[in-house]
Formats: C-alpha cells, sequence, structure tokens
C-alpha cells in the first residue's frame, strides 16, 4: 500500500527531472549512478537528447542505453558526439531499442496534455480543457492499451499541476477533470490490464496485488478530498500526498509492467484492449463527468463490460 508522506518528504517526478542538466557534450549533466535514476529521469534524459519511443523499454534496457550513450559522448570528439541530436556534420545518433520521432510516425506513446496558463496564475476553463485526452487520429488508429494508459499518466501529472495553479473561480472544475480521469485510468487498469499481468507475467499475482493496493488507497484518499472540497484549508495539502502517491504508482507500472506486457502479449490483442478503453472513455465525457470517483467507476467498469461482449 503506498506511504503517504508529506508532499515535501520527497521530490515529484517534476522535479526529480530537474536534477539532470541538459549539456550537449556529455559532461556531468546527469547523476553519476545511472542505475539509482528512476525510469522517469531516464526517459526524460533520453528525450532531452533526442531519443523517443522509450514507453515500452524495462528499466534495465533504458539504463543500458543511458550508459552506452555516455561512454560515446566521453570518448566521442567533435561532431561524432551521439547525443541524439544533430551534430555539426548534420548526422544523427541511432540508439538501439528506442525510436526517433518523426511526422509520419503513426505510433504515439506518450500523448501529452497542453498546458497553457493564463499569466495571472489562475487556470481557465480552457486551461483545463486542454489537458482532458486528445491524442489525434493517426496515434489512435495504431495505438495499444499501454499507449492509453501512458497519455492518462502524462495528463493526470498535468492536471495535478492545474489544480495546483486554478483560481478559485476554475479549480472545482478542474479538480473534477482530474478525478474523472483517475477513475477512467484505474478502471481500465483493473478491467483490462491487471488481469492479463496476473496471468501472462513472471511474479504477476503479486505485483498485481500490489498495485490494486496502491489504486484503492488512491480511490479512497481521492475520495475524500472529494467530499472535502477544494475550498478546505487542508486540500492542497492532501492533493500533494494524493499527487506524490499516484505518481510514484505510475512509475512502478510503467517500469515494472508495462514494458514486460508488450512483450509478453501479441500487439493484436494490446490494441484491440485499446478500442475497448476509448470506449469506456467516451461513456463518461469530460463535459458531463460529475460526481465522486466511485460512480464514474462504475459507468465507466459498465462500457467496459458492454465493448467487451
Amino acid at each position: 500500500m503506498v506511504e503517504h508522506g508529506k508532499s515535501g518528504d520527497a521530490p515529484s517526478g517534476a522535479s526529480r527531472r530537474t536534477t539532470t542538466a541538459h549539456a550537449e557534450t556529455g559532461a556531468a549533466d546527469m547523476p553519476g549512478d545511472i542505475a539509482t535514476m528512476t525510469v522517469t529521469e531516464l526517459r526524460g534524459w533520453l528525450k532531452d537528447h533526442g531519443v523517443t519511443g522509450t514507453s515500452g523499454m524495462r528499466k534495465e534496457q533504458l539504463v543500458s542505453t543511458v550508459k552506452t550513450m555516455r561512454s560515446d559522448q566521453a570518448t566521442a570528439t567533435g561532431s561524432s558526439i551521439p547525443t541524439g541530436k544533430k551534430s555539426a556534420a548534420g548526422g544523427t545518433a541511432t540508439v538501439p531499442g528506442a525510436k526517433k520521432s518523426t511526422t509520419g510516425h503513426a505510433r504515439t506513446t506518450e500523448a501529452k496534455a497542453t498546458i497553457s496558463t493564463p499569466s495571472n496564475g489562475a487556470a481557465s476553463a480552457h486551461t483545463a480543457r486542454s489537458a482532458q485526452i486528445d491524442v489525434p487520429e493517426r496515434a489512435i488508429e495504431h495505438e495499444d492499451v499501454i499507449d492509453v494508459l501512458l497519455a492518462h499518466h502524462e495528463q493526470i501529472k498535468a492536471l495535478f499541476a492545474l489544480v495546483n495553479k486554478a483560481g478559485a473561480t476554475h479549480r472545482q472544475e478542474t479538480f473534477q477533470q482530474l478525478v474523472r480521469l483517475i477513475a477512467i485510468h484505474e478502471t481500465i487498469e483493473q478491467q483490462l490490464v491487471h488481469p492479463m499481468s496476473q496471468r501472462r507475467l513472471p511474479d504477476g499475482p503479486d505485483l498485481v496485488e500490489s498495485r490494486v493496493q496502491e489504486e484503492e488507497q488512491a480511490t479512497e484518499d481521492l475520495s475524500e478530498l472529494y467530499e472535502m472540497g477544494v475550498d478546505h484549508p487542508e486540500f492542497e495539502a492532501r492533493l500533494g500526498e494524493l499527487r506524490d502517491a499516484v505518481i510514484e504508482h505510475a512509475e512502478l507500472e510503467e517500469d515494472e509492467e508495462f514494458g514486460l506486457l508488450r512483450e509478453a502479449v501479441p500487439r493484436e490483442q494490446l490494441a484491440s484492449l485499446a478500442s475497448a478503453a476509448r470506449a469506456a472513455e467516451r461513456i463518461a465525457p469530460a463535459s458531463a463527468a460529475q460526481g465522486p470517483p466511485t460512480a464514474i467507476a462504475e459507468r465507466v467498469r459498465d462500457a467496459l463490460r458492454e465493448a467487451l461482449r
């Protein structure tokens, strides 16, 4: 079960990513012990050096890729530095196991939410809507259920930030979008993904038991926040605790579950589950998704049962 410390006890996923500077030359731009970096930090470093498509890679693969690039950077001279960015000679390094993003690439594994906060620091209704699920058609056509969940992770992080920035007028609306997305996301995982992990992955039952305990705790905490209301004096502190727990939970899923599922489950099966997941999203549209997380989750469960008939 997730241990909820105070929000200041440990850096969030966003702040951890800032621990790496981004020197082009490969100087001391990241912690010396690469193996201790989180999955998010490793992916963030690779992305900053021009390498994308790492969502399906396990932590050991990410560590190996980063070590290879760092080693090459240490020995390279002039334009041959393989940072993944274009060198002075116009070349681009290739990293085994990762994909370069191109405009023609149909598969999007990390759809990011757009954050546009007004200059006065208050999140508007438009800002809340911009963090809702909005994936290009070309991505949806080729995505699998892991893509859907990875996109949710990024959007949930964005919504936590938006709730913190929102003024009194729009905080409730933005928080309701967060409630909606977490309820949808956790229900999809529990109905579609975790059962596969139990059957297909080594130590699957133990892994799923841990993840479900974390999800149940998050739902309980989210429900308490919903009942508490956004104007409660303890709302911000409790929201910070929930944010830290949810981000840690997401990192564990990405590290221990999602990549292994892509190795163990046929692509076609994962893609068919993406269709069911998107159907579940439509049954709880952002424009009408009001109510506590348990009520939204029940509607999503019904939609998933219908989609899988």
